[in-house]
C-alpha cells in the first residue's frame, strides 16, 4: 500500500461526494408503473403505447425493486500515489415486487414478491491536487470513471447502448459498450442539452429466455441524480416489416427528451446517471423463477441550450 491513512480517508470522501459515482438512482422503492417520475419531468418525446408484457390487454402491470441493504468494497491501486484507480464493488439486495391489476376496475388480479441480490463493478480515477485551504495542503478528486456493469445471474447481458442526438440522427453521438474498460474523463462525458430530443438503442443478449414471448426480457432506463430525483422509462424492441410481421431482435428503442427537472437553473453542467437495465420476463412474471438481471450504468452531463457545454462530443 503506497498511500497513507489520510490519503485513504480523502479518497473515500471524494468518492462518496462525487455525483458521477453512485448507483442510488437505480432503485424503485417498491411497486411503480413502468414509466414513473420523481421530480424529473417533461421527459417524454413519444409515449410508450405498446404493452410489453404477455397479457391480453385487460391488465395493468406494476413492478419494482426495493433496495433494503447495500454493501460496498473499494480497493485502491496507487503506484506513486498522485493518481489512484479505485475498483468499486457494490451489492444491492432487497425485494422485487410485481402486481397485475384489472385495467377497468383497477382491482388486483395477482401479485408476488421475491428476494433479489445484484452486484455492480466500476472503476474510478482519482488525482491528488494542491489545495491551500485544506489543513494538509492537498485534496483528492474524481477525474474519470468507467462504465458500470452488473446484475444478477449470467444469462442476461446489456451489451451496448447507443445514444443518438438529435434523435433522428443516422450516426450515434455516443456508444457505450459493456466490454469497454477505459476510463472516461469529465470533459468527455456524454453531454445533452436540457430539452434536447434523443434516441436510445440498447442491445441485449439473453442466453435462455424462460418465457417464449418476444425477445424474452424487458428493458428499462433509470435516469436521475439520486433515489428521490429520478425517473424510469420502458424501451421497446421489434422491427415491423411491410407485411406487418414483427421481428423481435433484442434491440430496444425509446425516443426521449432531456428532462427539465435536471437542474436547469445553472449554467454549469449537472451530472445525471443513466442506468440501462434488463429483466427476464420469467423474473417479472413467475414467482418460481430466480431473479435474473443485467445493468449498464454511466453518468452524462446536461446543460442549458446556448450555454457552453465545456467540451464537444467525441
Amino acid at each position: 500500500m503506497n498511500y497513507s491513512h489520510a490519503d485513504y480517508l480523502k479518497m473515500m470522501a471524494a468518492i462518496n461526494q462525487d455525483e458521477m459515482v453512485g448507483l442510488d438512482a437505480i432503485g424503485d422503492d417498491g411497486l411503480q408503473d413502468e414509466d414513473y417520475d420523481e421530480i424529473l419531468y417533461d421527459m417524454d418525446f413519444t409515449s410508450s403505447r405498446i404493452d410489453p408484457f404477455p397479457t391480453d390487454g385487460s391488465a395493468t402491470f406494476r413492478f419494482g425493486r426495493k433496495v433494503e441493504d447495500r454493501t460496498r468494497d473499494v480497493q485502491f491501486d496507487c503506484t506513486d500515489c498522485d493518481v489512484a484507480i479505485a475498483t468499486i464493488t457494490e451489492t444491492h439486495s432487497g425485494t422485487f415486487y410485481a402486481k397485475a391489476y384489472n385495467k377497468e376496475t383497477e382491482e388486483e388480479i395477482d401479485s408476488f414478491e421475491k428476494a433479489f441480490s445484484e452486484t455492480f463493478v466500476k472503476q474510478v480515477q482519482l488525482e491528488k491536487r494542491d489545495n491551500a485551504e485544506n489543513p494538509d495542503g492537498y485534496v483528492w478528486g474524481v477525474t474519470a470513471v468507467s462504465i458500470g456493469i452488473g446484475g444478477s445471474g449470467s444469462k442476461l447481458s446489456v451489451d451496448e447502448v447507443r445514444i443518438y442526438a438529435p434523435m433522428d440522427s443516422d450516426e450515434a453521438a455516443y456508444i457505450l459498450n459493456a466490454s469497454d474498460t477505459d476510463l472516461i474523463d469529465r470533459e468527455n462525458m456524454p453531454k445533452l442539452a436540457i430539452g434536447e430530443s434523443f434516441r436510445i438503442e440498447v442491445s441485449v443478449s439473453n442466453s435462455d429466455p424462460i418465457l417464449d414471448f418476444r425477445s424474452g426480457e424487458a428493458v428499462n432506463l433509470h435516469v436521475g441524480k439520486h433515489k428521490k430525483h429520478k425517473a424510469r422509462r420502458g424501451l421497446r424492441d421489434g422491427v415491423q416489416a411491410d407485411d406487418g410481421t414483427i421481428t423481435y431482435d433484442n434491440v430496444f428503442v425509446r425516443h426521449l427528451k432531456v428532462p427539465r427537472g435536471a437542474g436547469s437553473n445553472s449554467k454549469h453542467r449537472r451530472p445525471l446517471k443513466m442506468h440501462f437495465g434488463a429483466l427476464d420476463f420469467g423474473t417479472m412474471l413467475d414467482s418460481d423463477v430466480d431473479y435474473h438481471s443485467s445493468v449498464l450504468a454511466f453518468p452524462f452531463h446536461v446543460y442549458n441550450e446556448g450555454d457552453d457545454p465545456r467540451g464537444t462530443r467525441e
